[in-house]
């Protein structure tokens, strides 16, 4: 059966549409029940957190029943937010653990995302080890499959924020974990994400401890006056189902107003058991509305991934924008024209009073509203990589 991803037109008579309906239904029932749909869930709420390091806290039958309840994103020490010197900002050992459930998880691949834990951390899930993420900033990533369970299941985080925090690999400082200019909010100040597919999947931008790339939506070729470029996406593909599989990639480029502008399709390519593979698919697109300062247009490209049949295995839905960048003669050109650059060199964690860098996404627009309406169109964020929030906002 063909779902989404062949759309080769056919030829329809009024007595066949009630027929195909009903078997429509039933393709779709049928799908349904075979396939696991990709779905990407908030897994901010529900949390406890407890202030201190303690023994066996990661532990599936630890009782956590008088641990604070919290919303994540929340660091510990985010009320701190310009009642102290960010040099007397509190350092120590947070816990954070969540209880939930999962069904079918034979058929699924599960993964958790965290945008950013702060400095060092420990993740566990069910009392087994999952690695740790000691970059402090960046996002990362763990399979959960290997653990989880049919029913509850507890996952458990140690955050180490201390500003003297060594790292275990090097044993070195970051150069950049300077008290006078970093703000130190610790345990998990930004999102957490879980991620679930099925057995045949598009991987996750999450390099660290994950090791994928994701998909990446780019252009090339561009003519500016015509309004045209090729557009390309590639995306990273695990095949985990146990068997070989012919997959292909189609992507659908969506306009702002909702609008199907274009369809990409790419080779079919047999990707073995357990094996990894880049797929692609590009095109030229006319008509194109470029992105630039003050017009900050962008467009959603579904990447869809397809079996030999025409099946929907798989679906990213990306958002992006399009633009021609040169950098030369000390100028900077945007869309073929030389544009003058003047902004802010603004603090990564960009906190608010009592509230630190943990907010919510429209304080974050809030904020760098404030700097383009004083005429800037630059932001160099200082030393280390923005949130993901704050980069969204800017786009």
């Amino acid at each position: 059966m063909e779902i989404n991803c062949n759309f080769a037109p056919k030829l329809i008579t009024t007595t066949m549409k009630k027929t195909i309906l009903t078997l429509a239904i039933f393709a779709i029932t049928i799908v349904t029940a075979m396939a696991v749909e990709r779905q990407k869930l908030n897994f901010n709420a529900g949390w406890l957190m407890k202030v201190g390091d303690i023994e066996d806290a990661q532990t599936y039958q630890y009782n956590d029943t008088r641990w604070k309840p919290v919303t994540l994103p929340y660091a510990f020490n985010g009320n701190e937010a310009y009642r102290k010197d960010i040099v007397d900002l509190t350092d120590t050992v947070v816990w954070y653990r969540k209880h939930f459930a999962m069904t079918d998880v034979e058929s699924k691949k599960v993964f958790v995302e965290f945008e950013g834990v702060r400095q060092g951390a420990d993740f566990y899930l069910n009392g087994q080890p999952l690695g740790f993420s000691e970059n402090g900033v960046m996002a990362c990533g763990f399979d959960l499959t290997p653990y989880i369970k049919e029913g509850e299941n507890v996952i458990a985080v140690r955050c180490d924020n201390n500003w003297r925090y060594r790292s275990r690999k090097h044993n070195s400082q970051y150069q950049w974990n300077d008290r006078n200019f970093n703000a130190n909010y610790g345990g998990i100040p930004k999102n957490v994400f879980l991620h679930i597919t099925g057995k045949a999947y598009q991987t996750l931008p999450l390099y660290s401890d994950l090791g994928t790339t994701g998909t990446y939506i780019y252009a090339t070729d561009f003519d500016i006056r015509r309004r045209s470029a090729k557009v390309h996406a590639e995306s990273e593909v695990k095949n985990e189902s146990g068997a070989d599989r012919i997959l292909s990639l189609v992507a659908e480029v969506t306009d702002a107003d909702g609008k199907l502008i274009a369809t990409l399709k790419g080779d079919k390519v047999n990707v073995k058991a357990q094996e990894t593979a880049t797929l692609s698919a590009e095109g030229n697109i006319a008509g194109l509305h470029f992105w630039s300062w003050g017009y900050g247009y962008l467009y959603k490209v579904k990447t869809m991934l397809c079996d030999n049949k025409g099946n929907l295995t798989d679906a990213v839905v990306t958002r992006t924008g399009f633009r021609k960048t040169r950098f030369a003669e000390g100028k900077i050109w945007l869309n073929d024209r030389v544009i003058m650059m003047h902004g802010y060199a603004q603090r990564t964690s960009n906190e608010w009073p009592g509230v630190g860098l943990s907010v919510p996404a429209w304080l974050s627009d809030y904020s760098n509203a404030l700097m383009v309406e004083s005429g800037a169109n630059l932001v160099r964020w200082m030393h280390v990589t923005p949130w993901k929030q704050d980069i969204e906002s800017c786009d």
